[in-house]
């Protein structure tokens, strides 16, 4: 019975947010399903231009040299996390979704948003890329007010009506209204038998003029960037011919027609997280916690 309140303690503490420290905490050594939404831009020459990324961000991985042009980036928020699972077949191969402990509802209101910006990926073929980044933001409660009031404006923006590819649009994905760095993510090898392929597609995104296409992809964590989820997320689970990766993507993707952003979709990615040990504050909570239950299974008998 006390084993049992300890691991649901354990697991409320890593899942809820908790005071003084904002960004939420994912629960240590679990798969997790999670659902985001891109609105990105693509070019078929590597000229596009992200603004305020153009000096190459910090924490890359030795050899990585920063650039300042690519051809494909965009912003993304997370709309859900799911507690995720997988069969003997798939193990450390995929992960499939479950129950929600996450959902976005919009901006300004109670449950806080994930979002983010990926950048640096250069084409090698017309379905074929390398390099690039994912960076990870949190946005406070209530104080995630900058893609707009409702849930309505993060919608029109994630549809490239009511934003455009400027500063103020990454900011608002990013470091504006107080969002927290969570983690870097670097795509990677392993998505194909080919060691510099880190994405890879069905159809030419370049090109696409209708119905939906799929791209694939790994990525490990930036850990030198450091981030409030850097160490939680460097689960090393999934195996590839190149070594272990820590998260895997899957991109359904499609044209925008509405706007000066190229492609808009709305794709699963998959994490095991690490075996994290608490922190020292969590920790004390914890103790104190069970230190009241036990208390009161005492009194009881």
């Amino acid at each position: 019975m006390i084993r049992r309140i300890a691991l649901s303690a354990i697991a409320l503490l890593c899942v809820a947010p908790t005071a003084g420290a904002a960004p939420l905490l994912l629960p240590a050594g679990t798969p997790i399903y999670f659902q985001f939404n891109n609105l990105e831009m693509v070019s078929a020459t590597s000229s596009l231009i992200v603004p305020g990324y153009t000096g190459g961000p910090a924490g890359l991985p030795p050899g990585i040299t920063p650039i300042s042009t690519q051809n494909n980036w965009g912003v993304f928020n997370v709309s859900s996390m799911q507690f995720g699972g997988f069969s003997p077949a798939t193990e450390h191969i995929d992960i499939s979704g479950g129950p929600t402990f996450f959902a976005d509802d919009g901006p300004g209101l109670v449950n806080g948003m994930v979002t983010g910006i990926f950048y640096g990926i250069q084409n090698t073929s017309p379905t074929t890329a390398t390099g690039g980044f994912i960076d990870l933001y949190w946005h406070d409660p209530g104080a995630d007010t900058t893609l707009g009031a409702t849930l309505g404006a993060e919608a029109s923006c994630l549809a490239g009506v009511t934003c455009t590819p400027t500063a103020p649009t990454v900011g608002n994905f990013t470091t504006s209204g107080g969002g927290i760095f969570l983690a870097r993510l670097a795509f990677a090898s392993g998505i194909t038998a080919n060691p510099v392929t880190f994405i890879s597609s069905t159809c030419d995104p370049t090109t696409i003029s209708g119905g939906t296409c799929t791209a694939d992809s790994y990525a490990n964590v930036v850990v030198s960037a450091g981030g409030a989820w850097a160490s939680i997320l460097d689960g090393n689970w999934f195996n590839t011919a190149f070594g272990q990766r820590d998260v895997r993507f899957s991109n359904i993707f499609f044209l925008n027609e509405g706007g000066t952003w190229s492609l808009k979709s709305n794709d699963p990615g998959r994490v095991f997280t690490s075996a994290a040990i608490p922190e020292p504050a969590s920790l004390t909570l914890l103790g104190l916690g069970l230190a009241g239950l036990a208390r009161r299974r005492r009194r009881k008998v």
